[in-house]
């Protein structure tokens, strides 16, 4: 053996003894990039069987949640698509990278990147939805705009890790739509709506029941959407080297989920399943959109940039559970608003900086009949007094300044605690740590006075900012 035969081969085993030490990664872990496999399900709360939801039956996400990490306080930083992915691509809060807005079109900040020019970077190709699919599943909605491509048309060259965005459409409503009905008078086996469970905060009627229903039944479709995206990864020999995310990219299409702070408008589910993951953890520690987009990274073996203000849960050995998490509401369509909130382990403070705003503002998408078909039902009941006065909060004709909720023994956020003198404490370390993070994150949503106070900024080309 030469000199520098015998070089290579101590240096080769010095590594080899490191890496079963654990003190450096083994060749056989880094040789290859995982390929990483994002599904985005379109407006939906935690509302899968495996996060004990009555009625409706998901066996392959079931599965993907019993092999792999189930995380049941996952938070959208916005509750409103558009901005929620926006947050998501590029790892900042959409209130810092003035993408707070929904549809909105705003120029990025020079050295700003998208995630996936990171991956990119590291090898990866960019794959934007799927053709196995009925639905269209290559939505991005982006508000903030880079002079970059987001994702590739080149093709894949053989051996190439892969990230792939796919968005399950089916779970969202579209106006003039029917096919939510369709599906349902397809189905062998629909939804009971006996057998669904449904929130304080909505009228146990028929109408609800039918409609809760519906809704778990698209559910469903996107069980078997996953299914077959799972399928074809195993024919194409894909699926050993591949890690599929599984996330809601906000609330679900009812009152007080979609576009609203609460939690069924934000809290949403996040399954990670696949090579190198391990099976059978619930997690409960708070995880927030931009802390997915640093996981990602890590996944993938990318350090975290400087833009970047998450912090990746997984593949970071100095990773430290969220003590609270932040998230906003701005303008939706032509509705302007802003509210602003933040969760920790038990108690959640939301604060509306527009309480003239109702929750119920007469959307025109809200207003049309597949959107919310149930919503004018519950105007009529509550012209007539028959919603129970939790029911009726969301008809108020104003919102509170604050909110507080105990979300340990409220779970529902039926009782406001913010007046009650028992938590002013409480309520005011939470305001503290709101207007922190709001000074510290730069939040673009709003702006102060000379007087000190706080006030939306509003959009100047928004022609309903008023």
């Amino acid at each position: 053996m030469n000199r520098a035969s015998s070089l290579i081969s101590r240096v080769l085993n010095t590594a080899l003894l490191l890496a079963l030490a654990g003190l450096v990664p083994s060749f056989a872990a880094t040789a290859t990039k995982p390929n990483i496999v994002l599904i985005m399900a379109e407006d939906i709360g935690n509302d899968l069987a495996c996060y004990g939801t009555p009625g409706v039956e998901t066996p392959t996400l079931d599965r993907m949640a019993r092999e792999g990490i189930q995380y049941n306080r996952f938070y959208n930083n916005s509750p409103i698509c558009s901005p929620s992915r926006t947050a998501l691509m590029l790892g900042m809060y959409q209130t810092s990278s003035n993408g707070h807005n929904h549809r909105s079109n705003v120029a990025g900040a020079p050295g700003w990147h998208y995630l996936t020019h990171y991956l990119r970077e590291a090898g990866y190709i960019n794959l934007l939805g799927s053709e196995l699919l009925a639905l269209k599943s290559g939505k991005l909605d982006i508000n903030v705009k880079l002079d970059e491509t987001m994702f590739d048309k080149s093709p894949r060259q053989p051996g190439q890790p892969f990230f792939q965005q796919i968005q399950l459409q089916g779970t969202h409503r579209q106006a003039e739509d029917p096919r939510w009905q369709e599906l349902r008078a397809s189905k062998a086996d629909p939804v009971d709506p006996a057998a669904v469970s449904i929130p304080p905060y909505l009228p146990d009627t028929p109408e609800v029941r039918l409609d809760w229903a519906t809704y778990l039944d698209q559910i469903e479709q996107a069980d078997t959407d996953t299914q077959t995206i799972i399928d074809d990864l195993v024919k194409r020999g894909e699926l050993d080297n591949t890690i599929i995310i599984w996330i809601g990219d906000n609330g679900r299409c009812q009152i007080r989920g979609k576009g609203y702070l609460y939690e069924d408008g934000i809290k949403c589910p996040l399954i990670i399943w696949g090579k190198g993951i391990g099976r059978d953890r619930v997690v409960n520690d708070l995880v927030s959109g931009i802390d997915l987009t640093a996981t990602i990274l890590a996944l993938a073996g990318v350090p975290l940039p400087d833009q970047m203000q998450g912090q990746a849960f997984l593949a970071n050995p100095s990773y430290k559970a969220n003590e609270s998490i932040f998230a906003a509401r701005d303008r939706w369509d032509e509705v302007v608003d802003c509210s602003r909130t933040v969760v920790e382990d038990r108690f959640k403070y939301i604060y509306n900086f527009m309480p003239e705003v109702p929750y119920d503002a007469n959307q025109s998408y809200l207003n049309k009949d597949n959107v919310r078909p149930i919503l004018p039902l519950l105007r009529e009941m509550n012209r007539h007094g028959k919603l129970t006065p939790a029911q009726a909060y969301f008809f108020a004709p104003r919102k509170e300044i604050e909110q507080l909720y105990d979300l340990k023994n409220d779970p529902w956020e039926l009782t406001n605690l913010a007046p009650d003198p028992a938590y002013q404490t409480i309520k005011l370390r939470l305001n503290r740590k709101l207007f922190a993070t709001i000074r510290a994150t730069n939040d673009q949503g709003l702006e102060i006075t000379a007087s000190g106070e706080w006030r939306p900024k509003l959009e100047a080309d928004n022609p309903h900012a008023k």
